[in-house]
């Protein structure tokens, strides 16, 4: 657990922009899971490990407006370019004592209590590094990455070259993959067979 002081200065931002194609069409943020909408089981997760949160999202914005938080559509020069259009639009608007960006994807309701005091530690210690995100046996979760506020700059070009991908930036950038051993606490419920079987 990161002290409090340190907390304040981390932004959280969950990413629920997308179009929902493998929910066919269906907003899954708001999809239900256990008796509430899939979106807030990773905001209580996450929300105690940050200081300041939004929500990207460009549909229903009043159903997300309703866990408390500011939401944010695309900017109109991103819309259509994934969830870094997300991470774009909310990067030039974050309080100016924000230091580290921790993304969160809206079907990610099972994420670790540490995952961001684990990545911030690993930013701190390695001031040359962007960025940092979870490594599991499953491989990377790009979507779940910790950024240094700076390094966001990086987001509006890579957008206007085409690039589109979390994965492909952190690797134009200095990321270092963190280690987690429960792969399970990344599960993504993107899918309708993925959300009926955690249900």
């Amino acid at each position: 657990m990161q002290p409090l002081a340190m907390t304040a200065r981390i932004a959280i931002l969950l990413l629920a922009g997308g179009e929902g194609r493998r929910m066919g069409g269906r907003d899954k943020g708001l999809l239900p899971l256990r008796g509430q909408a899939l979106f807030r089981h990773g905001l209580a997760r996450l929300a105690p490990q940050g200081g300041w949160l939004a929500i990207s999202a460009n549909r229903h914005p009043h159903d997300y407006a309703a866990a408390g938080y500011p939401v944010l559509a695309d900017a109109a020069c991103w819309q259509g370019m994934g969830p870094l259009a997300g991470v774009a639009t909310v990067a030039a608007q974050l309080p100016d004592d924000i230091a580290w960006l921790q993304l969160l994807p809206c079907d990610a309701p099972f994420l670790p209590p540490d995952l961001v005091a684990r990545q911030l530690a690993v930013l701190q210690a390695d001031a040359q590094l962007a960025a940092c995100y979870p490594q599991t046996a499953r491989g990377p979760q790009p979507v779940c990455s910790l950024w240094r506020r700076e390094a966001l700059a990086a987001v509006p070009p890579y957008l206007a070259r085409g690039g589109r991908s979390l994965r492909g930036l952190l690797q134009a950038v200095s990321a270092q993959p963190v280690w987690f051993d429960d792969e399970a606490a990344f599960a993504n419920l993107n899918d309708s067979a993925a959300l009926d079987a955690a249900g």
